[in-house]
């Protein structure tokens, strides 16, 4: 029980952390690149990694004995919270958030078709009921569908097929690993981006409603470099924290509690950009986390935990 609680509480902290995280990363797109951000962040986060392994007398391990599925692996990460930081950018923070929580949603389906699990119609219900938050949110039938919204379900959608390869490489690759592959691949994918478009050749009218992707790298004004570094060293202790909380907890206790950080990014959206989620947009997100909640739940009740045996982040 003791161990629970502490994971717990490193849980809520870790997921408000992330928020802050995502805050940070919002504000900076007005000036500077999104590449810009993922090269420093995932550079930033094997330099801690690696110290946090040095310090607790871990191997610190730069290769993976399945390179071709952590390469894929990689290669999700890179473009699937591309598009969510993208979306983030057009889109109340809160929206993005509550819309990429329909990962789980995804790892249930996708777990039917790789691992063979039995998912019974309780389970499809509530999936059902999840994914119509979604369409509440974004109310297509209403022509006020915004295209920024798909991002966030794409980001869920690769994010679970990145959980599914993560456990098959688990065998072999250690958590910290993975994550330092992907961080690797990350900094290299947003690196070739940064030499191809970071002059600012392409931050022009002709793309205009692109400019966190085109602006050009900067590195001038102690406000972005201050913020440049604290977005990678908050993403990297968020990280390592809750690692630790499903290292020492169940983590079908304590995943449900992922879910604070929609809170912690509503209260971001309404201090910094005045955001206050309006009727149909509050009703998705109860629909949303409320079946993802029971999702887990209905899994740990019948011995399943597919979804809850991983972390959201």
């Amino acid at each position: 029980m003791e161990e629970n609680k502490r994971g717990i509480i490193l849980v809520i902290v870790s997921m408000t952390i992330f928020s802050i995280q995502d805050v940070l990363i919002k504000l900076l797109s007005v000036d500077i690149s999104m590449f810009q951000i993922l090269f420093c962040r995932s550079i930033i986060g094997v330099a801690l990694i690696s110290a946090y392994l040095k310090i607790t007398h871990q191997p610190i391990k730069f290769t993976t004995n399945y390179p071709f599925l952590s390469t894929c692996r990689g290669l999700l990460f890179f473009f699937g919270y591309s598009a969510f930081y993208f979306a983030q950018s057009k889109v109340p923070i809160a929206n993005a958030t509550v819309l990429f929580l329909v990962s789980p949603f995804f790892i249930t389906i996708m777990s039917i078709f790789v691992f063979g699990s039995l998912v019974g119609y309780n389970r499809w219900f509530t999936m059902m009921v999840g994914f119509s938050g979604v369409v509440v949110i974004s109310q297509p039938e209403v022509g006020g569908f915004n295209f920024y919204y798909i991002l966030p379900l794409l980001t869920a959608f690769t994010y679970a097929i990145s959980m599914m390869i993560a456990k098959f490489t688990a065998e072999k690759d250690t958590v910290f690993q993975q994550v330092i592959f992907m961080y690797l691949i990350t900094a290299a994918l947003s690196g070739v981006m940064g030499l191809s478009i970071g002059d600012g050749s392409f931050n022009t009218a002709e793309f205009s409603g692109f400019e966190f992707l085109t602006q050009p790298w900067r590195f001038d004004g102690i406000f972005i470099i201050v913020s440049i570094v604290t977005i990678g060293v908050v993403g990297t202790v968020a990280f390592l924290m809750l690692t630790n909380a499903y290292r020492i907890s169940d983590p079908a206790t304590i995943t449900p509690f992922e879910y604070s950080g929609l809170l912690a990014a509503m209260l971001g959206g309404f201090l910094f950009w005045g955001d206050i989620p309006r009727l149909h947009e509050a009703m998705g997100m109860i629909l949303i986390v409320g079946s993802g909640i029971f999702l887990f739940y209905r899994e740990h009740l019948k011995g399943q935990k597919m979804a809850a045996e991983s972390p959201l982040r």
